[in-house]
C-alpha cells in the first residue's frame, strides 16, 4: 500500500492559508507585469481544450448538504500517480468545494487492485472509490449499482452519458445496470523504429500490412551481430489477446445476461499462439520473461534499439514522444490477418466504482464526477498520455494533428473489449498456457486444451 498522496493532501490542508497569502502576492505581481507590458499586448489563442482544462472548479452539488467531517478513501492505479500529481491536485480542489471532506489517496499496482477490493469487501472495510476495470469488478459482485446516481447526474447535466465514448459505457455496465463511470480508454497498436526499417530498406507498415509482412520484416530486422531482434513479445494475457482477436479468435463467448463460456482451445486461438511461438523459436524475438508486467520490458528494449517492433499501448506513444522526442517512432494499426472482417485489436478501459458496502457513497459519486470532469481529463491526456473516454477525444485537433496518434484513434474503432479478468482463475490458466507454449513446454494446441479444462473448472468454482 502506498500513501504517497495522503500525506501531501493533509499537508496541503494545513498550509492552505499560507498558500493563499503567497498566491495573492503572485497575483499582484502578475497584474503589475500586465500593466507594465501595456494594454496593446494580447495572449495567444485559447483552444476549446484549454478552456475545458482551465475553467472554474466543478460546482458543488446543491443536493449534498454539508454535514459531519468525512474521510474519503480512494484507491488509484499506481501508473496514474507514480510520476504525476494531477490526482493530488484534483483531490485538493475537491476538498475546496467540499470542505467537510478529507481525501486520502492510496496507489496500488493495477493487477493487485481486484484482489485487494475483494478482501476489503469481505472484511467489511471497503474504500470509498476504486479505479479499475468496472465490468469485471461489477460482475464479481464487488461494486455498488450506480443507476440512481447516474439518473440524477443526467437530469442535472443534460444527459451526462453523451460525453462518453459508447464502448466505454459498455465497460461500466453489467446486466443492464451501470456500476461505474469511465475514466480512460486504450488499445494496442504496432510501434516500429523507422530508422531500422530504413537501414533494412523495408517499407513502413501501412493499411495493407498483414501478419505475413510482419513476420518477414521481423526476420529481416533481426540482426544477431547487432544484438537486435525484429519483434518483442510478452506473456501478458491482455497483449496476447490482441494477437488472438486479430486472428479472428476469442477466449470467451456469451454476455453478462446469458453467461460466458470459455473458448481457449478454438482453432483460431491455436493458430495465433502457434504463430507467436514459431517466431520466437525462429529467433525473430527474444523469449519473454515470466515476471509480472513483462510488457514493460518491450518499451525499454525498443528505446535502446534491442527490438525493432512491438505491440504497444497508446500511452507508450506519449511516453516516447515526451521523453525521447528525436526517437524515429513509427506507429500503425495492427497488421491484417486472413480473418479480415472478424479481426480486431484489444480494447482496454478503466473507470471508477464505489465498492460494495462503502460508507460515504454520496460523496464518493461526487468525487467520481469530479475526477472525470474535463478540467482534469484534458491534462490527464496532455501530461500522462492517458486518454479520456470522452467523445471529444477523436475530434480535438490537439490530438488528431499528432500523426502518431491517428492509428490509435483508428484502432479504437476496431477493438474488442478484454473481459477475461471477469474470471481471474481462468485468466491465470490462459496465462499459463501462453508461457507453456512460448517456453516450449507444450505445443500451442496442448497448452490451450489444458487451459480450457482447468479454466472451465476454475470458472465453475468462481462463477460470478
Amino acid at each position: 500500500m502506498f500513501r504517497s498522496f495522503s500525506k501531501r493532501v493533509r499537508l496541503a490542508r494545513q498550509n492552505r492559508q499560507s498558500s493563499l497569502s503567497i498566491a495573492l502576492v503572485f497575483v499582484l505581481l502578475a497584474l503589475l507585469i500586465g500593466i507594465g507590458a501595456g494594454c496593446g499586448s494580447t495572449s495567444g489563442p485559447v483552444g476549446e481544450l484549454d478552456e475545458l482544462a482551465a475553467g472554474e472548479l466543478p460546482l458543488r452539488n446543491p443536493e449534498v448538504l454539508p454535514g459531519e467531517p468525512v474521510t474519503l478513501e480512494v484507491w488509484l492505479d499506481l501508473d496514474f500517480t507514480r510520476d504525476n500529481d494531477l490526482f493530488e491536485q484534483m483531490a485538493q480542489d475537491f476538498e475546496q468545494v467540499y470542505p467537510e471532506v478529507e481525501v486520502q489517496i492510496f496507489s496500488f499496482v493495477r493487477e493487485s487492485i481486484p484482489q485487494k477490493v475483494e478482501l476489503a469487501v469481505q472484511n467489511g472495510t471497503p474504500p470509498d472509490v476504486v479505479q479499475g476495470h468496472v465490468y469485471a469488478l461489477a460482475g464479481q459482485g464487488l461494486a455498488e449499482p450506480l443507476d440512481a446516481y447516474w439518473t440524477a447526474w443526467e437530469a442535472s447535466h443534460d444527459r451526462a452519458s453523451q460525453q462518453y465514448i459508447p464502448s466505454t459505457l459498455d465497460e461500466v455496465t453489467w446486466q443492464g445496470v451501470r456500476y461505474g463511470v469511465p475514466l480512460d480508454i486504450y488499445t494496442l497498436v504496432l510501434l516500429y523504429n523507422r530508422q531500422h526499417f530504413d537501414e533494412a530498406k523495408l517499407p513502413y507498415p501501412d493499411a495493407g500490412y498483414n501478419f505475413f509482412d510482419l513476420r518477414d520484416a521481423a526476420a529481416t530486422l533481426t540482426q544477431p551481430q547487432k544484438d537486435r531482434y525484429g519483434l518483442g513479445f510478452t506473456t501478458d494475457p491482455f497483449y496476447v489477446y490482441a494477437w488472438v482477436t486479430s486472428a479472428g479468435g476469442d477466449v470467451m463467448e456469451g454476455d453478462s445476461e446469458v453467461g460466458y463460456t470459455l473458448t481457449f482451445d478454438n482453432q483460431s486461438n491455436i493458430d495465433a499462439l502457434r504463430f507467436l511461438t514459431t517466431m520466437v523459436e525462429d529467433g525473430y524475438g527474444p523469449r519473454p520473461t515470466s515476471r509480472p508486467r513483462d510488457y514493460e520490458d518491450l518499451r525499454a528494449k525498443f528505446l535502446t534499439g534491442e527490438i525493432s517492433m512491438y505491440f504497444g499501448e497508446s500511452q507508450d506513444i506519449h511516453l516516447i514522444q515526451s521523453t525521447n522526442p528525436d526517437f524515429p517512432l513509427g506507429v500503425s494499426q495492427l497488421p491484417l490477418t486472413p480473418a479480415r472482417d472478424s479481426a480486431a485489436s484489444v480494447l482496454g478501459s478503466s473507470g471508477f466504482i464505489i465498492p460494495k458496502g462503502a460508507q460515504h457513497q454520496i460523496y464518493a459519486f461526487e468525487f467520481i464526477k469530479f475526477a472525470t470532469n474535463d478540467r482534469y481529463a484534458v491534462p490527464m491526456a496532455r501530461r500522462m498520455g492517458r486518454y479520456p473516454a470522452k467523445t471529444w477525444l477523436q475530434t480535438a485537433p490537439e490530438f488528431t494533428e499528432n500523426l502518431s496518434l491517428l492509428p490509435f484513434f483508428d484502432q479504437l474503432n476496431d477493438a474488442r473489449p478484454y473481459r477475461l479478468d471477469l474470471f481471474p482463475n481462468a485468466e491465470e490458466s490462459f496465462g499459463d498456457a501462453i508461457k507453456a507454449a512460448l517456453y516450449g513446454l507444450e505445443t500451442p494446441a496442448q497448452a490451450l486444451r489444458n487451459a480450457q479444462a482447468s479454466g472451465q473448472q476454475a470458472k465453475l468454482e468462481n462463477q460470478p
